[in-house]
């Protein structure tokens, strides 16, 4: 049966059985992703993208084929992760731009159309590589244009066009050595084939859900991923944010970017532009590009990170927030995988910990105007995180703040819920902050590690959880004040009577006040006092040491710890942005996991 045009509806169901026939593969895009960057994240970057575009535009099937492709066009823009989502959403923008006039269109028109499409994708690099996606978007583009030449029937010339793009992706190992080493494809022109597979086969068969499995038939050591140095990367960092503007310079913006990193992919229009580069700097990066208007939905993923994930042979991954405090080189050695929380001093927006540092926080918290705010990771950063996470790990536990105190949990249980791991998966409420989550963190990583089964875990987990506590000592009141959770009159009181706060975790999740000291003088010597007489009997298997650039202070209170526990293992760590919001400059926190 001809297929003579296509429209609105046809156009949705089309991108429903092509996305559909790429989330099939997304494990395998991942496995043989080695360019530009070994990441393995190919797979997650274009479902996140397509996915990203199939909700969206769900309420809208039954507009006109122009009015469609224009909402396709932005939900790609707002949706666009990684190297390959960014050329995918220029992509559609050039497809939108050429399907303007038409409600619907045949095959002519629509083979002009995807022309348009295509030479915007290479406009997105600043350089175009040949052996990448943009290779077997031209080979399918050159031959559906020929083919419409001579048949009006859309299935006819997608078969004869889905035949070139298949010799083009596999001819992308001689235009690229590193493919070549590597005995693969191109990860993400394999993944627009299997877009291109998804439609030919709803064409042939009517049926949306009816879509081929493939054998991956590759292993991380059989693409040698082991052996490629990603710490070796100039710059690590996969660096990614909108801007919004008024006629936004793409040339002048791409050569401003040009000495900040490389792997740069612009999308978008003059009034709304998707970035994309691999940068050494996102603070940096975020400041220069700010000159062009408005940044919005930043986002930064270490790659050094993600290439140890796809070599780890652990079954079950370990998910935190960045309000669980243990030093960087902990968190690296156990393979526990960060969701940064969200900061502003008024205007200017930060990721916790990877776009501003601890100095650089507090310095802002003693002289900025604007007392900071913070807000938790949105839904998008945790699902990211989690379909990364699921096409190389088995299973996965989530370990977050108290949920009546933020968000963050149902941020992260809304996003999980999307997402389908193999095995298992859980979100878990630490019941504490800081140290606390960390020390609780910590013992799961090592019980990973030692191969605990899923349920045994998470039984840890909750036990783990009624046998810690968090004291939190704070230098002064005013950031709790500023804040607007201590009233001014609240604070002069506390102050005229030199009281000294101590503040703990609630079993049921609450921050409050589980005692005090008096007196304004060595405050903390009071407070290290305070927190030996509540461990007195007890045996201490962690101790976690917090501070607020206050080194020296936390520094003499390990020294003391490790003398009365010596069995116990201490850290010091400091308190992350998040958590400094509240607790302010010199505050110190210390974390107790008993046996």
């Amino acid at each position: 049966m001809k297929i003579a045009y296509l429209d609105g509806i046809r156009l949705y169901r089309v991108l429903y059985a092509g996305i559909q026939s790429l989330l099939d593969e997304e494990d395998y895009l991942n496995k043989i992703n080695v360019f530009p960057v070994p990441d393995g994240d190919t797979g997650t970057n274009m479902a996140f993208t397509l996915m990203g575009i199939i909700e969206h535009i769900q309420p809208h099937s039954r507009l006109d084929l122009n009015e469609l492709s224009d909402i396709v066009a932005e939900a790609a823009l707002d949706n666009a992760r990684g190297n390959s989502g960014v050329i995918m959403a220029q992509f559609f923008q050039g497809l939108s731009v050429g399907l303007k006039p038409y409600a619907e269109v045949n095959t002519s028109q629509f083979a002009e159309a995807t022309k348009i499409a295509v030479d915007e994708s290479y406009t997105a690099l600043m350089n175009p590589v040949e052996g990448t996606i943009l290779s077997v978007l031209r080979g399918w583009s050159d031959s559906f244009i020929e083919a419409s030449k001579t048949s009006p029937d859309f299935q006819k010339v997608w078969k004869i066009s889905l035949e070139a793009a298949q010799k083009a992706l596999e001819y992308t190992p001689e235009q690229l050595q590193v493919l070549k080493d590597a005995g693969v494809v191109d990860a993400a022109g394999r993944g627009f084939l299997s877009i291109l597979e998804g439609v030919m086969n709803f064409m042939d068969t009517g049926d949306i859900r009816k879509l081929p499995n493939i054998d991956t038939g590759f292993s991380n050591a059989a693409l040698g991923l082991n052996e490629i140095d990603a710490d070796s990367l100039s710059f690590p960092f996969c660096t990614e944010c909108i801007i919004v503007g008024e006629d936004i310079p793409r040339d002048k913006l791409s050569q401003t970017m040009k000495p900040l990193g490389d792997s740069i992919v612009i999308a978008g229009s003059k009034h709304r532009a998707k970035v994309h580069i691999h940068t050494d700097d996102p603070r940096n990066l975020f400041d220069t590009l700010a000159k062009y208007g408005e940044i919005q939905q930043q986002k930064v993923d270490d790659m050094r990170e993600q290439n140890k994930s796809v070599r780890s042979q652990q079954k079950i991954a370990l998910v935190v927030d960045s309000t669980c405090d243990l030093p960087p080189d902990i968190l690296e050695k156990h393979h526990i995988h960060v969701v940064p929380v969200r900061l502003n001093f008024g205007k200017e927006q930060y990721i916790d910990r990877v776009t501003i540092t601890n100095d650089e926080f507090y310095a802002k918290l003693t002289d900025s105007k604007h007392h900071p705010q913070t807000s938790q990771p949105p839904p998008a950063d945790f699902r990211r995180m989690y379909q990364f996470l699921s096409s190389h790990y088995e299973s996965v536990i989530s370990l977050h703040l108290p949920q009546v105190l933020s968000g963050t949990f149902q941020n992260a249980s809304a996003a999980l819920e999307k997402v389908k791991f193999k095995q298992h998966q859980t979100i878990i409420d630490s019941l504490s902050v800081s140290a606390g989550t960390g020390v609780i963190a910590l013992e799961l990583a090592e019980a990973i590690e030692q191969e605990l089964s899923f349920p045994e875990l998470t039984q840890l987990a909750d036990d783990t959880i009624e046998k810690t506590n968090i004291f939190i000592a704070l230098k002064t009141l005013d950031a709790v004040q500023k804040g607007g959770r201590l009233s001014v009159g609240k604070k002069r009181l506390i102050d005229l009577l030199g009281l000294n706060l101590v503040l703990s975790i609630t079993r049921d999740g609450f921050l409050k006040p589980c005692g005090v000291t008096f007196g304004r003088k060595n405050i903390f010597k009071k407070f290290e006092k305070f927190v030996l007489k509540k461990a007195r009997g007890k045996s201490i298997k962690r101790i976690g040491i917090v501070h607020g650039v206050n080194p020296d202070t936390a520094e003499a209170l390990k020294v003391v710890f490790e003398s009365t526990y010596p069995e116990a293992q201490v850290f010091v760590s400091d308190f992350c942005p998040a958590l400094g919001v509240h607790a302010g400059v010199g505050a110190i926190g210390i974390a107790l996991q008993y046996h």
